[in-house]
């Protein structure tokens, strides 16, 4: 499966928003521990989620808005 890691800038309930950090092939729990790995390499500092593979062709340029986070580390 395919997942994106978001810098999460707002959060309500399992809903998230915020910035592409990066795309991520494998399970659930690779893409877990790959935002751990992330968030580690960043000083602990951001809040990152696991979502669904976002859908667009240049996320790095985009704020996305109401995505369902399947994981927030």
């Amino acid at each position: 499966m395919k997942f994106s890691l978001i810098n999460v800038s707002k959060t309500a309930g399992d809903r998230v928003a915020g910035y592409w950090l990066q795309d991520h092939i494998g399970t659930l729990d690779s893409a877990k521990e790959r935002a751990v790995a992330t968030n580690a390499v960043n000083g602990n500092k951001l809040t990152i989620a696991v979502v669904a593979a976002l859908a667009s062709p240049v996320p790095m340029l985009g704020h996305f808005d109401n995505l369902t986070a399947l994981a927030v580390v």
